[in-house]
């Protein structure tokens, strides 16, 4: 009997750490998916690099939108992007792309989500050299150098140092998530998405799971080892016990599906 509660315990162990994984993976699927920017896998936009001057007409909240400005999505619509490494980012404005598409008119302004554009920074973040990250900023519009994970908007192409001022920098567009360079970069790149506002119901949400996930696992393991071990010990009472494995397992499921559901609940918060 024993032998066969460690086989079980090893076989749970294995399932939970599956489990992790899959929560996790469906969690980050799910913050990528609130974005139409996400449509657009990495894959793809390095299969198509030269995209630049390709836009799409969309109409911005915002009234002094102009060359440059990081356009992020909003429940208010698109809008410049007002914070750092905004998760949100949709693209950038420019004046004169190749080809846009979607209807064109006055209240609209092209934006383009990959390629080469003229992106306006600022040194908020320190000065930018050739080949640093540029992501948003709380300036709305303005990008700035990024010196830890998170998402950004492309990589400077020439520096900028006018600390007076916010000027406009060519930029490769590949907006996407970013891990920060150096000793610790996973540690502060994870404290980055966590303490994020943006991804505050996704964090509580991964708890809650997490949380649910130990609290079933531990149940049920307690259940089969109990009910193994008294079926050893009292075989006459074989379907007695069996019975009452059952009925409790059953209301494991049932406490499984209700986190499920609370799981489902924290994401659609906000929605």
């Amino acid at each position: 009997m024993k032998k066969i509660v460690v086989v079980i315990k090893f076989v749970f162990s294995i399932w939970l750490i599956f489990f992790l994984f899959s929560i996790s993976n469906f969690l980050f699927d799910s913050k990528l998916a609130q974005s139409e920017q996400f449509q657009i896998s990495n894959s793809y936009a390095q299969a198509l690099p030269n995209q630049g001057g390709v836009a799409v007409n969309l109409e911005i909240a915002d009234s002094d939108v102009q060359e440059g400005d990081i356009i992020s999505v909003t429940k208010e619509g698109y809008k410049k992007a007002a914070q750092a490494y905004d998760a949100l980012i949709f693209g950038v404005v420019v004046d004169s792309p190749i080809l846009s598409v979607k209807e064109k008119n006055d209240s609209t302004k092209p934006v383009v989500s990959s390629g080469e554009a003229i992106v306006r920074v600022s040194t908020a973040n320190g000065e930018i050299k050739e080949g640093d990250l540029i992501t948003s900023s709380g300036t709305p519009g303005v990008g700035q150098k990024a010196t830890q994970g998170g998402y950004i908007v492309g990589k400077a192409l020439a520096p900028y140092s006018d600390s007076s001022k916010a000027g406009l920098v060519p930029t490769i567009v590949n907006i996407g998530y970013s891990a920060a360079s150096g000793s610790g970069a996973g540690l502060f790149s994870l404290v980055g998405v966590i303490t994020n506002p943006e991804n505050l119901r996704y964090t509580l949400a991964a708890i809650v799971g997490i949380l649910f996930l130990i609290a079933i696992s531990i149940a049920f393991i307690r259940l089969i080892s109990s009910g193994v071990t008294a079926i050893g010990r009292n075989p006459l009472a074989k379907g007695t016990i069996v019975r009452g494995m059952v009925i409790a397992g059953v209301i494991i499921a049932i406490l499984a599906i209700a986190g499920a559901g609370a799981i489902v609940a924290i994401i659609n918060l906000g929605k």
